[in-house]
């Protein structure tokens, strides 16, 4: 069971605010409309900025602030300064909030300031917080430092305690590990699992002897993130016995959480240890798609192993197994063993699957002559070159982001913002799969361009047959491209990376093109560069069942 404070945490994390105790008259709609196209374009337009951020309607002051976040204009910060002292604090965390996304150093006194003053608006102190992780500057992770230092856990902070723990977490240097240890002991789970993050987010060895300790938490939230962070490499040097540490891994492996069996497994790949490796070949046969998949990622470094491990590896890689487990034994069979990744590379350049004939082209491709020579064969052989020609790349085709008139923004500000912000209930999208059903309520008045262009999808079935081209057990289920895709325009939000958003796959802001991303752990890393599409309400164990090479079967939106 959950503790008071810990349900605290999550409902001022996850809950947006319904901001519509004074109606969006017409010219309101229009000034959104206008915004909404500021951040579609990516136009700095200070004077038309300043305008609405002077406006007498608190929710078009607050997009405005909103949309200078989003632009990424280092000019921008000093349009909020302003608005600092707005009246209305949802405007005021939004200030917070934009200072991170344009990553303004000169805002961190500032935001140290609201995280730190009592009686401050919990949303505006967490705002601040995640803001200061963004910025990453060394007088930000001082400030963090001080407070995670001097704080009291309370009611009322927790949840600005937890946003500062993984603020800490994204400067990702090894540095003072005081501020995060003595949250590792707090009663809330929620905050010990984030203090866990932090410290395998730094990679400093001082933290190894505190995450093996941790690694027999009460929760498995915090066993699992500890695991990830006890690599051979940093239990050495930190003095710690390696040999201990293989053997709590390998009893984590056989832990009743799921999560943390798969992390404890990743982890022990990295041990040499004759019995750590035995249970990681082990592992290759086990029926749970994520132990097999994460045995297999890791054995490509044992070329000392590999008259043990190449067998094993073609065991996993053969026709019959499971398909993510062949496309992923196919890696490490070309590096130990090439001759022998010639077979099962030619077999999955000839699957079903566009995702395995990728894979397998690929494959082929890096292994010489002899790979070339059957890639060839199979792209002359009548029965196969169509798939072959199918599963190769398609060049010079280039996406572009959707152009909309002016009319077309005011459109989607009344279709969806507009009762976003009276309270309207939220749209959904049901989306079958190989697995079964997933349902997903939509984010409108956060991410209206990228709702937009996935009803289209999925009301069109535009999206149906697609594949899931990246599976990472325990972190994500992500979707190849759909057909016909363009670049979508990153909606950067306050609502964070959880376990069940629904974003897109990108190399970074405004590079992304969906297929779509299903996250199945909380991404924190990843806020302020990816969008909050949504979040999975019903079937996230589907998403947790997802493989490579399954599909989306059906969609349609829940009326």
């Amino acid at each position: 069971m959950k503790t008071l404070s810990s349900v605290v945490l999550v409902l001022l994390i996850a809950q947006p605010a319904v901001r519509s105790s004074r109606p969006l008259g017409p010219g309101d709609i229009d000034a959104i409309a206008q915004i909404l196209m500021l951040e579609d374009t990516r136009r700095f337009d200070a004077v038309a900025l300043e305008r609405l951020l002077q406006s007498n309607h608190p929710e078009v002051r607050r997009r405005a602030v909103v949309a200078v976040g989003r632009i990424v204009d280092p000019k921008g910060g000093s349009l909020l300064i302003a608005l600092r002292r707005d009246k209305d604090a949802e405007v005021v965390a939004s200030v917070a909030f934009a200072y991170g996304q344009v990553k303004d150093a000169t805002a961190v006194d500032w935001l140290a300031g609201r995280m730190n003053r009592a009686g401050a608006a919990p949303d505006v102190a967490r705002e601040a917080a995640r803001s200061l992780g963004k910025i990453r500057s060394p007088e930000a992770r001082t400030a963090l430092a001080q407070f995670l230092n001097a704080t009291v856990t309370a009611r009322r902070t927790a949840a600005v305690v937890g946003e500062a723990l993984l603020a800490y977490g994204r400067f990702t240097t090894p540095g003072d590990i005081a501020p995060l240890l003595r949250w590792t002991a707090d009663r809330d789970p929620e905050i010990r699992w984030r203090a866990a993050w932090a410290l395998v987010r730094l990679r400093d060895v001082t933290a190894s002897p505190h995450l093996l300790k941790l690694s027999e938490d009460p929760s498995a939230d915090v066993r699992f993130w500890s695991a990830r962070g006890l690599a051979p490499a940093l239990v050495s040097t930190a003095g710690l016995d390696v040999g201990k540490v293989a053997s709590r891994l390998r009893a984590m492996v056989n832990d009743a959480d799921r999560r943390v069996r798969t992390e404890a497994l990743r982890s022990l790949v990295l041990y040499d240890d004759d019995e750590s490796v035995q249970m990681v070949l082990a592992a290759l046969e086990s029926q749970d798609s994520w132990l097999a998949v994460s045995a297999a990622e890791g054995l490509a470094r044992f070329k000392d192993r590999a008259a043990v491990v190449v067998p094993r590896l073609l065991s996993a890689g053969a026709v019959g197994k499971p398909l993510s487990l062949r496309m992923t034994a196919l890696t490490p069979l070309v590096a130990l063993s090439p001759d022998a990744a010639l077979t099962p590379a030619a077999s999955l350049a000839i699957d079903e699957s566009i995702v395995a004939r990728a894979a397998g082209i690929q494959a082929l491709t890096r292994l010489g002559p002899a790979g070339q020579a059957r890639l060839d064969a199979l792209s002359n052989d009548p029965v196969t070159k169509d798939r072959i020609i199918q599963a190769r790349p398609v060049r010079g085709v280039r996406a572009e982001p959707i152009k909309r008139t002016d009319a077309e923004y005011r459109q989607i500000v009344e279709r969806w913002i507009v009762p976003a912000y009276n309270g309207t209930a939220r749209p959904r999208a049901v989306l079958g799969t190989s697995r079964g059903e997933v349902e997903i309520e939509l984010h409108p008045g956060d991410a209206p361009l990228g709702l937009e262009y996935l009803i289209r999808v999925v009301e069109s079935g535009e999206i149906v047959g697609t594949e899931f081209g990246r599976v990472v057990p325990n972190f994500v289920a992500q979707q190849r491209a759909i057909r016909n895709d363009v670049v979508l325009r990153d909606e950067v939000s306050r609502l964070g990376l959880t376990r069940g958003n629904l974003s897109w796959a990108s190399a970074g802001l405004d590079t992304g093109r969906p297929g779509y991303t299903l996250g199945v752990t909380p991404q924190p890393h990843n806020e302020g560069d990816f969008t909050a599409l949504g979040r999975v309400v019903r079937g996230m164990d589907v998403v947790d069942r997802l493989e490579l090479g399954d599909r989306i079967t059906s969609a349609n939106m829940k009326r």
